[in-house]
């Protein structure tokens, strides 16, 4: 029988410039029926969520799970990354950059400023659902938000015919 946290949900941060690509991200955190088991908060560049950061910090919130969008305007998701990973009260919050990026020397730069997680935007929408699934797995058979599970659970989704 599979267990769920009692905690009551799980805080997500999207952080992600474009409108068309966080509404995907909603329709895929439906279709992976994981919307009840998470609450969304999102910021539309980078300024925005250093500002929700600071305000997380003062309220005393804690992400679950930080989705990281490189590119944004105002201050770039590197930025925000070393912000959040230099920061004593918000560094162990999880981090995964999703970008559309394929530059090694990004992959690199983020693994080196302690990024949790780095991974292409989907190219399709079952990619991302498959996803958010694996975010859902992590959270009903582990009964926490855990990065290497929600990779594994990814990867084998992703390879599965």
């Amino acid at each position: 029988m599979l267990q769920v946290n009692t905690q009551e949900s799980y805080h997500l941060l999207v952080i992600e410039d474009n409108p068309a690509e966080v509404r995907l991200m909603q329709e895929a955190i439906k279709e992976a029926d994981l919307d009840e088991l998470v609450v969304l908060d999102y910021a539309y560049d980078g300024e925005e969520a250093c500002e929700t950061l600071d305000t997380a910090k003062i309220i005393g919130k804690h992400y679950d799970l930080i989705l990281l969008d490189l590119n944004m305007p105002k201050i770039t998701g590197k930025e925000v990354l070393e912000k959040i990973k230099t920061d004593p009260d918000l560094e162990t919050m999880p981090v995964i950059v999703v970008t559309n990026s394929d530059y090694k020397k990004d992959m690199i730069d983020c693994y080196r400023m302690r990024a949790d997680g780095y991974m292409q935007k989907p190219a399709d929408f079952k990619k991302l659902v498959d996803f958010f699934v694996s975010v859902k797995r992590s959270i009903t058979e582990r009964n926490k938000l855990s990065i290497y599970y929600i990779e594994k659970v990814y990867d084998e989704l992703r390879m599965a015919v």
